[in-house]
């Protein structure tokens, strides 16, 4: 196989990734990576880049904490300092502190305490200030968030190895998850396997071409298929000599998405316990039975698979 089927240049992965059982890129199109050592540490990427569970409880959590600092620093000056206060204990003290903290560094201002004396009015006043500061910062961030593109392309859970034409072909199959539209939708799909040389095992890549790696719009479901020629690295191969090989097939998309107006990329792979054989993807889209003959499509049945014949 080494001598037959033509390479391309790796993707930089590398040609030294052979361990058993080792994925590229996982089905969700992350790379299976872990970097360890000294990784760059960027306090912007990771807020934008970390999940909106994990960014709505460091928001609120940063946010009682600054504000009972302040709290604690009103109780060090003296809570005689803040008017209007009732007299009581030190837990009771505490909280009137961090809520007169709460409406000072969100500037509301309730009115029914106030600072009095130096030490209280310049903690208040500090307290404004990281407040103004805080909530710049976090509406920059949830700005950023909300307005980084990302792709709602979802690819089937399984590709196929089935009948296509006189040919068997590779196939897998990719929607567009969100009502908007995508354009220039281009795709790649590269296979990569663990090969024997005389010294070593090395992993080995080469290109799938595909019936159509092009497409302008991208309305309706879209099937991803390489016909297997003479020339195809899967020519000739069962899926068993597939597992051999630790084949794993990768897929790579770009597009043009109109909402965010940029370019945006999704990627994603399968491995040989994500091929099917002896079946066919079921067809997404139907018409309409009233008069507007409106086609539609069925996201749901991305994933569906029937067998061959049906």
């Amino acid at each position: 196989m080494a001598n037959k089927i033509p390479k391309f240049q790796d993707l930089g992965f590398g040609t030294k990734i052979t361990k058993s059982g080792d994925r590229l890129i996982r089905h969700d199109g992350s790379f299976n990576i872990i970097r360890k050592g000294k990784v760059a540490w960027d306090a912007y990427q990771m807020f934008i880049e970390m999940s909106m569970r994990r960014f709505t409880v460091i928001c609120l959590s940063a946010f009682i904490l600054i504000n009972a600092f302040f709290a604690i620093l009103f109780l060090l000056a003296g809570i005689d300092q803040l008017n209007g206060i009732p007299e009581g204990s030190i837990g009771s003290d505490f909280l009137h502190a961090l809520f007169f903290s709460i409406q000072t560094f969100t500037t509301v201002g309730y009115g029914n305490i106030n600072p009095e004396g130096v030490s209280a009015n310049i903690i208040a006043s500090l307290c404004a200030f990281v407040g103004l500061l805080t909530f710049a910062i976090i509406t920059g961030l949830f700005f950023a968030r909300f307005s980084r593109p990302r792709s709602h392309i979802a690819f089937s859970k399984k590709a196929i190895l089935t009948p296509h034409g006189d040919l068997m072909s590779f196939q897998c199959r990719m929607v567009n998850k969100r009502n908007h539209k995508i354009t220039n939708l281009n795709a790649q799909v590269a296979m990569t396997w663990l090969e024997e040389t005389e010294t070593e095992t090395r992993r080995f890549y080469a290109n799938l071409p595909l019936e159509r790696k092009t497409i302008v719009l991208f309305p309706l479901n879209w099937t991803l298929v390489h016909p297997i020629t003479e020339s195809s690295p899967l020519y000739g191969k069962s899926l068993n000599d597939l597992k051999r090989l630790q084949a794993e097939f990768l897929v790579m998309t770009t597009g043009f998405d109109e909402s965010y107006n940029q370019v945006i990329h999704s990627n994603t792979s399968y491995i040989c316990s994500e091929l099917a054989t002896n079946v066919r993807f079921k067809l997404m889209y139907t018409s309409s039975t009233d008069e507007d003959e409106i086609t539609i499509l069925n996201l749901d049945d991305l994933d569906e698979l029937v067998p061959l014949g049906s």
